[in-house]
């Protein structure tokens, strides 16, 4: 994928954020957004560019974006030095002129967001929600003036450091667990033409029927297995588990299960399905086989979870066993 805008070193940054011993140069992660505007105009300086305030925002308004007003300022060919023009001028221009939006400093700030919120932040909601309403917008308008729904997306995500479809995924699962259905629908509506997984989202939308016409998302559900059987997707035949054990039903749920043994491929895979065997014993009351399924949960611990799955392995053998002969 080719970054765009500042998403590369917001990247980086959260990169370093889970392995701090990850090779990098430091003004390749520093928080930019906790430097002195004094600060930044010196560090330009120090390559050659004097600028005031003032004439600053003159050269904004000569450019459409801090990408291109950074190539305008830095001529040379020595790529580290443009970036860190770059970078310097970027965050002048999110301070300085917020009144001219462009791309990256938009979805920056989105990002900016989606971190905030990802760490716990309950109270950037409200914000969260507004950039999103304007990310669909943008998408909007761009099929609007003719473009192409997924083009633009993918245009879109390359300014991110996040994948979107999996956080606007995400994200509408949080409103439906919280009974925000209203607001669910309206976001999975919005972003639907947009994604590329469809069949995720279908997910999504299976649960809101369901809510509300329990046959009707029972159907939903067999189609969904249907597809996953024709085009085998192990994770997301995960969540469907899942939901099926929240719904209680038993017979998909043996289906769907039946489906999954046959996809395993890893010690991972055979972890992700120990999981939700503990949890569909735990739900239906079954103290016994959750006790052993989380024993063979501690065996798996001293396991490479990377390594091929062997198909004559002890745990995978006595799941085949515990669901056939244990339903709900």
């Amino acid at each position: 994928m080719t970054y765009q805008g500042r998403s590369l070193y917001n990247l980086l940054q959260m990169n370093l954020k889970e392995n701090p011993k990850m090779e990098v140069e430091g003004w390749q992660v520093e928080n930019y957004r906790e430097l002195s505007q004094e600060e930044l105009f010196q560090r330009l300086e120090k390559m050659d560019i004097f600028l005031t305030e003032e004439n600053f925002r003159l050269y904004v308004d000569e450019c459409d974006s801090p990408e291109d007003l950074a190539d305008c300022l830095y001529l040379d060919e020595d790529y580290e030095r443009h970036e860190q023009v770059f970078l310097c001028v970027f965050e002048l221009w999110r301070r300085l002129t917020p009144h001219k939006q462009s791309l990256s400093i938009f979805v920056d700030e989105f990002d900016h967001l989606i971190e905030r919120y990802e760490e716990g932040e309950l109270d950037v909601e409200e914000e969260l929600q507004t950039a999103l309403s304007s990310f669909q917008m943008i998408l909007d308008d761009n099929v609007d003036e003719g473009g192409e729904a997924k083009e633009g997306y993918h245009f879109f995500s390359a300014f991110s450091c996040h994948d979107l479809e999996v956080f606007t995924y995400e994200y509408i699962a949080h409103q439906i667990d919280a009974e925000n259905d209203l607001y669910a629908s309206e976001l999975l509506d919005g972003f639907y033409p947009y994604i590329d997984n469809k069949r995720w989202f279908d997910l999504l939308r299976t649960r809101l029927v369901h809510a509300t016409d329990a046959l009707e998302g029972k159907v939903m559900v067999e189609r969904l297995l249907t597809s996953l059987k024709e085009e085998p997707e192990l994770y997301l035949l995960f969540e469907t588990l899942h939901f099926l054990i929240h719904i209680e039903e038993a017979e998909q749920f043996q289906t769907a299960y039946s489906q999954a043994l046959k996809e395993l491929q890893t010690e991972e895979d055979l972890r992700e399905l120990l999981l939700l065997t503990a949890e569909y014993f735990n739900a239906t009351e079954k103290d016994k086989e959750e006790t052993l399924v989380n024993e063979l949960l501690d065996e798996q611990k001293e396991k490479n979870l990377q390594d091929p799955l062997d198909p004559e392995s002890n745990a995978l053998q006595i799941l085949k066993s515990l669901i056939i002969l244990s339903p709900a």
